[in-house]
């Protein structure tokens, strides 16, 4: 906001701008009065304005270059004429406009740098008025024609901008105008900002010039690339590159990327920058295609913008075929791509092969069926006897299994294959063994017993040693025993 003693001294200039303009005006009239002629006047005039914007130096010295005047009215007294061309002749190096295109290819990029400087000279001197603009409107170009729009203005809401930015912009300066620090500049320093401005569309126009004589000689230069991409934004596209040589020269990815600029998201007071996109976003190869397939159409134009480029180069196809043929294939391509999936059909199962297989045979097969055949007695336990002599399952109720067809022994278990027999323990057969040798010995030591264990009587008392000779005693009765005596018979 200004301040008081800001605005007095604005007052002040106003005053002394009136009375100037009075003086201007009485001597405009006795001028008149005394038979002057009007250029006399009119010089008077600018005098004035010369002395009221204080001599305002030219900002851009390319403008005041003899050299360049010189490249500009060439360019516009030829952009309107056509080149001969003979049987569809590209132009050669030794053709004297050769040089005027190549030179034209450096121009524009010139051009582009000197409008930056100026961009950078506005911004330095307007970012004491409104130093949150550069933030909002980061283009050049935009934001110079906001800067001599808006001058000293101390209500940029009462500013029309519709034709320049997009009303998001437009909200976000009004906005930060609103809470913006910035001071009024001097009637100087706005003099300078708008001479400074008039420059950089000065500037603008001369490049504008420039691509309409390249697309005008883009037909002869580079026939195959003006058809696929068209003559505007292949002679765009060849002076970012410097030229149809380096273009030629640059591999696909590379294309991708001229001429890049960043996508712009403007919100309240702040700017988001995203991906970069090149010159051959702008295609209408590109732009005619939805959105989820534009990747796709830049990668296949900028692939095939570097072989038109290559073909042009070394002058072949003079006529521009392999353009069109290299157009048609990216069209043909995009259009595959966007084709639905092929709908699912429903296939009948194919016919069962009834034919008999052949079977692995020899020795060593016979011998891995004998290892995990079924054994004769997994046989007799899968067969099932039916009817009232069927088995009893005793040993594995719980998986209702039995022993199938497998004989019995009567008085014994399942025949001589039993199973599920227990084996005794090797503490009871060793506890046998020691009773037995007790026993045969005669010792009487603390680990025999005389308690005997029947299945018929249970617990029953017995004598060992009554039992040894009882046995002796049936051991004499034999005739050929050791006791035996010799008997007389009569």
């Amino acid at each position: 906001m200004a301040t008081l003693a800001d605005s007095f001294l604005q007052d002040l200039e106003d005053l002394e701008d009136d009375e100037v303009v009075d003086d201007v005006a009485n001597k405009k009239t006795d001028a008149a009065a005394a038979g002057d002629s009007d250029d006399e006047i009119i010089d008077a005039i600018e005098a004035y304005e010369a002395s009221k914007s204080g001599g305002v130096e030219k900002v851009s010295q390319m403008l005041q270059d003899k050299a360049f005047n010189d490249i500009m009215d060439e360019l516009r007294r030829r952009k309107d004429e056509q080149p001969e061309i003979a049987g569809g002749e590209q132009l050669t190096e030794e053709d004297p406009e050769y040089d005027l295109i190549n030179r034209c290819n450096v121009l524009v990029r010139e051009i582009d740098d000197e409008i930056v400087n100026v961009h950078r000279f506005v911004k330095d001197v307007y970012s004491k008025r409104f130093p949150e603009l550069e933030s909002i409107v980061p283009t050049p170009l935009e934001y110079m024609q906001v800067v001599q729009r808006a001058g000293n203005s101390k209500d940029l809401a009462q500013v029309d901008f519709t034709d320049i930015l997009p009303n998001t912009s437009i909200m976000a300066i009004t906005v930060a105008f609103s809470m913006s620090q910035g001071s009024l500049l001097p009637p100087q320093e706005v003099g300078k900002v708008d001479g400074a401005c008039d420059e950089a569309f000065t500037l603008n126009d001369s490049k504008r010039d420039v691509l309409l004589y390249l697309e005008s000689r883009m037909s002869a230069l580079a026939p195959n690339l003006s058809a696929l991409l068209g003559a505007a934004l292949a002679a765009k596209l060849m002076t970012a590159a410097q030229g149809l040589v380096n273009l030629s020269r640059m591999p696909a990815q590379n294309i991708m990327l001229v001429g890049s600029t960043k996508k712009t998201a403007v919100g309240l007071g702040t700017a988001s920058t995203g991906s970069s996109i090149g010159l051959v976003y702008f295609s209408d190869l590109v732009m005619m295609t939805p959105r989820p397939y534009q990747n796709r159409a830049i990668k296949l134009v900028a692939g095939k913008c570097a072989l038109a480029a290559r073909v042009d180069a070394f002058r072949e196809a003079t006529l521009g075929q392999v353009g069109t043929q290299l157009r048609e294939k990216i069209l043909e391509s995009l259009a595959k791509a966007q084709e639905p999936p092929p709908a699912k059909q429903k296939k009948p199962l194919p016919a069962p092969d009834d034919r008999a297989k052949p079977k692995r045979g020899g020795k060593r097969f016979r011998r891995m069926k004998e290892k995990y055949g079924l054994t004769d007695f997994k046989k007799s336990i899968n067969r099932v006897n039916f009817g009232p002599s069927v088995e009893e399952d005793v040993s594995q109720e719980s998986f209702e299994m039995g022993y199938g067809t497998i004989k019995r022994e009567e008085g014994t278990g399942y025949g001589s294959i039993r199973p599920h027999e227990k084996k005794q323990k090797d503490s009871d057969l060793k506890a046998i063994k020691r009773q037995r040798q007790a026993a045969a010995a005669g010792a009487r030591d603390g680990m025999s017993s005389s308690l005997a264990f029947t299945p018929v009587q249970g617990i029953e008392l017995a004598n060992p040693l009554a039992a040894k000779e009882k046995k002796g005693m049936q051991g004499a009765e034999k005739y050929f025993a050791n006791t035996a005596r010799f008997v007389k018979t009569a």
